[in-house]
C-alpha cells in the first residue's frame, strides 16, 4: 500500500507538471518573466503551488491521503487567493483584504492563545498569525529550493512523510528551475503546515516553531522602517539574498534548514523565546551592518563614477 502511495504521487505530480508546463508555455498563463530582482535568465512556469494543489486533491479523493482536506474551505480559499496572485499580480492592499477575510473564518474553525482567558485576544492573534505566516513563507520563496526545503523539514517533524515526498519531487524541478511555486504554493503549503493537530496552539511557542520564515519577514519590516524605507517595498536584502551572496546557495540552505529545525526543536522548551530572541537579534544586527556596508559601498561607486564622467 505504501509503494502504491509512493508510485501514485509520482505519476499525478509529475502528469500534472507536464500539462501545466505545456500550457504555460504555450500560453504565456503562469509564466514568470526575469527582472532585476530575479535571478532565473529565462521565463519559467509559475505552476508550483496548482501542481501540488491538484496532486493533494487526487490523493484525497482516493483515499491515500487525508480526506477531511476535501471538506476544509480554508484549504481552497488560501489556494485560490494564491493562485489569483500568481495569475494577475493583484495589488498588496487587496490581497491582504482577502488575507483577513479567509483569517476571520478560519478562527471560527481553530483558534490560538495566547492568554487562555481572554477569548477575543486570542481570536485577534490567530488571525494576526494567520495573514503573517501565509505571507512569511510567500517572503521566503525567494531562492530556489529555500520555500520548498523549510517545508519539508516542517513536514517530516509533522511526520506527514506523504507532503514531505511530493515536497521532495517538486524541490528537484525547482533546482532546475522548470517551474516555480508562486503565491499560491507558499500559501498552501503556510496553510497545510499550520493546520496540524500535533503542532501547538501556543501562539508563543508556534512562533518559536515558525522561527525561520517569521524571522525573515519580521526583520524584513523592521529593517526597511529603521532605514526609512517603506516597509511593504520588495528588496533584495533579505537575509536569503545576503545568505546566498556571502555563502553560495547551497550552503546557505543548509543553514536556513538546520536554522528552522533548531527553532523547531526549542519551541517548547522552557528558555526558548529567550534563545529565539537572542538569535534573532545577532541575526538582525549582522544583517543591517552588512546591508549599511553595501549601501556605503554604492554611494562611494556611484560618486566615483560621477566624478568619471565629469
Amino acid at each position: 500500500m505504501i509503494s502504491f502511495k509512493y508510485t501514485l504521487s509520482v505519476i499525478l505530480l509529475f502528469a500534472f507538471t507536464s500539462v501545466l508546463k505545456i500550457f504555460s508555455l504555450k500560453t504565456g498563463i503562469l509564466l514568470e518573466y526575469p527582472d532585476e530582482r530575479k535571478n532565473h535568465k529565462k521565463p519559467v512556469p509559475l505552476i508550483g503551488g496548482t501542481v501540488l494543489f491538484l496532486t493533494i486533491l487526487a490523493l484525497s479523493n482516493l483515499r491515500v491521503y487525508s480526506s477531511s482536506i476535501l471538506r476544509d474551505p480554508i484549504f481552497y480559499l488560501v489556494f485560490t487567493i494564491g493562485f489569483i496572485d500568481d495569475l494577475f499580480e493583484i495589488p498588496y492592499c487587496t490581497k491582504l483584504i482577502l488575507q483577513i477575510v479567509v483569517a476571520t473564518i478560519y478562527t471560527s474553525i481553530n483558534l490560538f492563545y495566547l492568554i487562555p482567558d481572554l477569548p477575543l485576544l486570542n481570536k485577534i492573534a490567530t488571525a494576526v498569525f494567520f495573514v503573517v505566516i501565509l505571507n512569511a513563507f510567500n517572503l521566503i520563496d525567494g531562492v530556489n529550493g529555500l520555500l520548498l526545503g523549510i517545508s519539508i523539514v516542517y513536514s517530516l517533524l509533522n511526520l506527514d512523510f506523504t507532503l514531505a515526498f511530493l515536497l521532495f519531487l517538486l524541490i528537484m524541478l525547482n533546482f532546475k528551475e522548470k517551474l516555480f511555486m508562486g503565491d499560491s504554493g507558499a500559501f498552501l503549503l503556510a496553510y497545510l503546515l499550520l493546520n496540524r493537530q500535533n503542532v501547538s496552539h501556543n501562539l508563543i511557542n508556534l512562533s518559536i516553531y515558525f522561527g525561520y520564515p517569521l524571522y525573515e519577514i519580521t526583520s524584513s519590516f523592521l529593517r526597511r522602517l529603521l532605514l526609512g524605507k517603506n516597509p511593504f517595498k520588495p528588496d533584495k536584502y533579505h537575509l536569503h539574498h545576503i545568505g546566498v551572496e556571502k555563502l553560495g546557495l547551497l550552503s546557505f540552505l543548509v543553514c536556513a534548514y538546520l536554522l528552522a529545525l533548531g527553532f523547531s526543536l526549542i519551541s517548547t522548551k522552557k528558555f526558548g523565546i529567550v534563545i529565539y530572541i537572542l538569535i534573532f537579534s545577532m541575526l538582525f544586527i549582522v544583517q543591517l551592518v552588512h546591508i549599511r556596508r553595501l549601501n556605503k559601498f554604492k554611494s562611494v561607486s556611484e560618486r566615483d563614477d560621477s566624478n568619471l564622467e565629469l
